[in-house]
C-alpha cells in the first residue's frame, strides 16, 4: 500500500477547500467580439472572464449582419463570472445603447423572465466587479437577476464595485412570475454605483418578488452602496407575490438626490391582482437618506415603509402582509415630505383603491443608535394604522424608539 507525505495531504485538502470562482479558468477578452465569442461558447462555463481596458459596445447584430445569441444581451453562463480592472470601475464599460427593442423581450423559449436587462445573471454562481455597465435604454435595466428562472436551484449573486447608469434601472434583483415559485436568490452588493437610471420608472436598484412568484425568497445584504439623481434609490417590494419573502441586510450605504431613498412594501397590489402573507425584514446599519427632493411620480422622502399598498379600484388589495424594520445609526435628513414614513395599509385614491379589501397589514419600525434624531437633527416622521382611516381593518405601525 502506498503512502502520501503529510505535505500532499494537506495540499488536496486545501484545493478541496477552493471555491468554484476561486479555480475557475480565466479568458483574457480585449475586445467585444472576443467578449460575445468566450461569453456564448458552452465549454466555458465557470469560467472567470477578465476584461481588458475599453468600451465594449453590444449590438443585435455581428460586423456581417448576422444575428448574435440572446439578442446581444450577454447573459453569464453557470457559474460564470466577469470582472474588469480592479480598482477602476471606470476603465471596462459596457455600453447596451445599440441595443434595441426586440433584444429584451419578455419571454424567453417559452419562460418568462420578466424585464429584461443587457447583462444577465441567475445560473449558479455569478459575480460582476470593476466594471461600468450603461444606457440599456430599451431594456427593463442594466443588469439583473433574470436567468434564474431557468436553473430551479439557488441563484448566488455578486455584484461588487460596478457602476450602473443611463438605464430604466440600475440593477433588478427579482423571482418574477410562477415559474420562480419556491425560488431563492442570494445577493451581495457592495461598493456599487447607481446613478441617473432616469428612464421610465427610473430606479437604482429594484429587489423583490413579482407577478405571480408564490412562496420565493430574496434574501440581500448591501454594503457601501451610493443611489443618487434617480426618481427611486432603492424600491424592496413584494409586487402581486403571494407567501414571499425578502430579507435585506444594509450597512452603510447612501441614498441621496433621488424622489425618495428607498421605499419597503411589504405587498404591493396593482391591476386587479392581490399580495397577500408576504413578509420583508429590512435591517439597517449606519444608512443615510439625505436631501431626497428630486422629481418623482410616486412618494417622496427618505425612508418610506408601507404593509400592503393597493393601486387596484377593485379586486386587489393585500392582507396579512408583514415589514420589520429595525435601524440602528441611520441618518435621515433634508428630504421632501418626510425623512421616514410608516403605514400599515394604504389605498390609492387617485386609483380609487377599496380600503377595506387590505387588511392585517403589520408594521414594526425599530430606531436604535446615534442616528435616531435625538441628538442635533429631528426627522420629520409620519406613521399611521391605514390610509385612508378609520377604520383601520386590523392594519397596524407600531414604532419602537
Amino acid at each position: 500500500m502506498k503512502k502520501l507525505s503529510s505535505s500532499i495531504c494537506i495540499l488536496l485538502w486545501l484545493i478541496g477547500l477552493l471555491s468554484p470562482a476561486a479555480v475557475a479558468q480565466m479568458i483574457q477578452i480585449s475586445n467585444v467580439e472576443e467578449l460575445y465569442s468566450a461569453v456564448n461558447d458552452p465549454a466555458n462555463t465557470g469560467a472567470s472572464l477578465v476584461l481588458a481596458p475599453g468600451t465594449y459596445m453590444l449590438s443585435a447584430t455581428d460586423s456581417k449582419g448576422a444575428a448574435r445569441p440572446n439578442g446581444g444581451r450577454i447573459e453569464l453562463q453557470m457559474d460564470m463570472s466577469m470582472v474588469g480592472v480592479e480598482g477602476d470601475r471606470d476603465s471596462v464599460v459596457i455600453n447596451a445603447s445599440g441595443l434595441p427593442l426586440s433584444s429584451f423581450p419578455p419571454t424567453v423559449n417559452g419562460v418568462v423572465t420578466g424585464p429584461n436587462a443587457a447583462v444577465r445573471m441567475g445560473l449558479g454562481h455569478n459575480a460582476l466587479e470593476w466594471l461600468t455597465v450603461r444606457d440599456a435604454v430599451n431594456g427593463g435595466a442594466n443588469i439583473d437577476t433574470g436567468l434564474q428562472a431557468f436553473d430551479p436551484g439557488t441563484a448566488f449573486i455578486r455584484v461588487a464595485h460596478v457602476a450602473t447608469t443611463g438605464g430604466a434601472r440600475g440593477l433588478n434583483i427579482l423571482n418574477f412570475g410562477p415559474q420562480t415559485s419556491g425560488q431563492t436568490i442570494e445577493a451581495d452588493i457592495v461598493d456599487c454605483y447607481f446613478f441617473s437610471n432616469n428612464i421610465a420608472l427610473a430606479e437604482g436598484i429594484r429587489i423583490g418578488n413579482f407577478q405571480g412568484a408564490q412562496g420565493s425568497t430574496v434574501n440581500v445584504r448591501m454594503n457601501g452602496n451610493l443611489s443618487w439623481g434617480q426618481q427611486m434609490g432603492r424600491s424592496i417590494v413584494n409586487n402581486r407575490a403571494q407567501n414571499s419573502m425578502i430579507s435585506v441586510i444594509s450597512s452603510g450605504n447612501r441614498f441621496y438626490d433621488n424622489g425618495f431613498g428607498t421605499f419597503v412594501f411589504g405587498g404591493l397590489s396593482a391591476n386587479g391582482t392581490r399580495a397577500d402573507g408576504n413578509t420583508i425584514d429590512f435591517e439597517a446599519h449606519g444608512d443615510q437618506f439625505l436631501e431626497n427632493t428630486a422629481a418623482s411620480q410616486f412618494d417622496h422622502g427618505g425612508l418610506i415603509v408601507v404593509g400592503a399598498e393597493n393601486d387596484s379600484p377593485t379586486a386587489g388589495g393585500g392582507s396579512n402582509n408583514t415589514v420589520n424594520v429595525r435601524l440602528w445609526g441611520c441618518r435621515m435628513s433634508g428630504n421632501a415630505l418626510h425623512d421616514l414614513y410608516g403605514v400599515g395599509a394604504r389605498s390609492n385614491f387617485l386609483a380609487n383603491g377599496d380600503p377595506s379589501l387590505s387588511q392585517d397589514n403589520h408594521v414594526t419600525i425599530e430606531i436604535k443608535g446615534a442616528g435616531n434624531g435625538n441628538g442635533r437633527w429631528q426627522p420629520v416622521e409620519q406613521f399611521a394604522d391605514s390610509l385612508p382611516g378609520p377604520p383601520d381593518y386590523g392594519n397596524s405601525v407600531t414604532v419602537i424608539d
